[in-house]
């Protein structure tokens, strides 16, 4: 298969994240006794808590929390919070439904408000600081979108919040992997990341990242830690507060080995790579008059992630197409992302999205192109 669908999940996964799911399927339970599979699995774990916590910048290893995908990453700060009614957010307005959702459900339970920036907001500071009020207390941005690409610029939300002593939530679906990240640097409270996208690691694990330890957040969930069992409240200490029931230790092994290998190849040449299947994308595609391309907010600084549409066609039955009959995969509909499509005016059926990778080829573009020619011919022509 031909795969143009990575900002969904990356495929193929390196032979060492398989690897490494392989060997730890049969680890014990980390922190759950004092025998050698259970240190072993408890060493995976901590291993990947020091990995993770130098790739993004986190000030505490202690302070990577493991969950089941960068969802349940973002809920765990929007309903942990400690909100009060009358709390005020700003969002960037590029929200995928893990926020978009959440925060709705905020707004319809707790009674807080939440402002969506328009347009170029986003993009500035000034913007941003007209946007705050005396009942602010959270700031969340989409750091890359996964409809056109736009970029949104962590630091400057970062610097914004600093500033004016709030916090930041940034969520990394589209970017960890792809985009650097440094939370310290950039004054991020709140990384939300998935592991197996850019990180290249298996589904069903994600991480929250959190640079600030004097808001306490809530869990989602209550129950065993492996410490302090003695005691019936949940214990305060993180990354435990956040983390009750067994580990996915596997998936942790896998996202482990999966930045391990991000590491290897090297987050420039990633970068690099990604950027000249885009561009060969884009150049060819201009040949193609009955499509039109979404240009992201940012450009030129972008993500590898494209949408189109082409006048009088489906894109769902382009895409069905393309799978069927072409082997190739491209994501056709909304894409969970119905605040970004309405700001490309794609919000009825949405589009076309070719997402690329570090895999991906140049003769694989030019697969695409001639395949995306004879489906437009042949329904069109």
């Amino acid at each position: 298969m031909i795969y143009f669908d990575h900002a969904a999940t990356s495929y193929p996964k390196p032979k060492e994240v398989i690897e490494a799911v392989g060997r730890a399927v049969n680890l014990g339970n980390p922190g759950r006794g004092g025998h050698f599979l259970s240190k072993e699995a408890s060493r995976v774990v901590t291993d990947a808590r020091y990995e993770i916590a130098s790739f993004f910048g986190c000030e505490s290893t202690e302070s990577v929390i493991f969950t089941k995908s960068a969802t349940e990453a973002v809920n765990l700060v929007l309903k942990g919070f400690p909100w009060k009614k009358g709390d005020h957010i700003i969002a960037s307005g590029f929200e995928h439904n893990a926020v978009y959702r959440t925060l709705h459900f905020l707004e319809k339970t707790i009674g807080i408000s939440v402002t969506y920036l328009q347009g170029s907001e986003a993009f500035h500071k000034e913007k941003i600081i007209s946007n705050i009020t005396e009942n602010t207390r959270l700031l969340v941005c989409t750091h890359g979108s996964n409809v056109d690409g736009t970029l949104l610029p962590a630091d400057i939300w970062g610097g914004v919040s600093k500033k004016y002593k709030l916090k930041l939530l940034v969520d990394a679906a589209q970017t960890a992997g792809v985009h650097p990240i440094h939370m310290t640097d950039e004054n991020i409270d709140y990384l939300a990341v998935p592991g197996h996208k850019g990180l290249l690691g298996p589904q069903g694990i994600g991480m929250l990242l959190i640079n600030n330890k004097e808001t306490l957040l809530s869990p989602l969930i209550y129950g065993g830690t492996g410490t302090f069992s003695e005691h019936p409240e949940q214990p305060n200490e993180l990354p435990y507060r956040l983390e009750s029931g067994t580990l996915n230790v596997s998936g942790i092994a896998g996202v482990h080995a999966g930045v391990k290998e991000v590491l290897h190849r090297g987050l420039k040449n990633i970068q690099k790579h990604e950027e000249e299947m885009l561009f060969e994308f884009l150049k060819q595609i201009e040949s193609i008059p009955e499509v039109s391309i979404t240009k992201p907010s940012s450009f030129p600084d972008r993500l590898p992630v494209v949408s189109l549409r082409v006048e009088g066609l489906d894109v769902h039955e382009i895409s069905v197409i393309l799978d069927e009959h072409y082997n190739i995969a491209v994501r056709a509909g909304l894409h969970c992302a119905p605040l970004a499509h309405s700001r490309t005016g794609t919000n009825n059926e949405g589009a076309l999205r070719i997402s690329f990778g570090y895999t991906n080829t140049k003769d694989e573009v030019n697969t695409l192109i001639r395949a995306l020619r004879e489906i437009i011919n042949g329904l069109l022509g």
